[in-house]
């Protein structure tokens, strides 16, 4: 894949679409080394100890934002996703599990500059996915189905992951998600691989299923009842 320059991201914490606000956001998954040098070494030998991920970020200070990051402060199992090139289907996508570890709303205060915030982010127990979009984020007024995607098989010991997120709602209803696998892009016999929770409020979900799938494309069909709509993003990944 070719380098880019940023210019746009994604970034859905929950059940907010935060991107508009920050200017900068790090996402790292890491191990802890652990020293395993023995009498007889002749070089210093360590071995994988537990594996964390963490997510740093910063801003400028909108009220909207303030008050979703206030609110997930020391709340576990936050739903995150970056997508760090493009908000289209298809497009890199990452997601993980985190705790807002530190939330400073007030990072810089000088006069005649503009006010910004940082944020910071660790793991609950859960790693990082690297996967892609499959419903781009955008809002969804009737009951409809993503494009197929060649995500490929799952091997027995490979797992599936499916991030959601909904971040409006306008008016009452519901929205239900399944995750379709198929071994043709047309999808004449769909079979459902994940349901999400039935959703009637903005949330975040992450489902997964574990393999073996030989079906290699995979899609998102999504029913929306009555006469209103969702602004919805959803990514799959391993």
């Amino acid at each position: 894949m070719a380098t880019f320059v940023q210019t746009n991201l994604g970034l859905f914490w929950g059940g907010y679409s935060l991107a508009s606000s920050f200017n900068a956001v790090g996402l790292t998954a890491s191990s802890s080394m652990q020293d395993d040098t023995v009498y007889g070494d002749t070089f210093v030998s360590s071995a994988a100890g537990l594996s964390s991920v963490s997510l740093e970020g910063e801003g400028f200070w909108q009220s909207a934002t303030d008050s979703a990051l206030f609110s997930s402060l020391g709340t576990s199992d936050t739903v995150v996703t970056v997508m760090p090139q493009e908000l289209s289907i298809g497009s890199a996508a990452l997601f993980t599990k985190l705790t807002t570890s530190e939330y400073n709303p007030i990072a810089g205060g000088t006069v005649g500059e503009m006010l910004s915030f940082r944020l910071s982010g660790e793991s609950t127990n859960e790693k990082l996915h690297t996967g892609e979009v499959l419903v781009a984020p955008a809002t969804y007024a009737s009951s409809s189905a993503s494009t197929a995607n060649n995500l490929g098989a799952a091997t027995a010991s490979q797992t599936i992951y499916s991030a959601l997120h909904v971040y409006t709602v306008n008016s009452a209803g519901t929205l239900d998600c399944v995750i379709q696998s198929d071994d043709s892009s047309g999808f004449s016999s769909p079979t459902t691989r994940i349901t999400h929770t039935q959703f009637s409020a903005i949330g975040s979900e992450i489902k997964s299923l574990a393999g073996a799938v030989t079906d290699t494309y995979w899609r998102c069909s999504f029913t929306i009842s009555g006469s209103f709509d969702f602004t919805i993003s959803l990514a799959i990944g391993r």
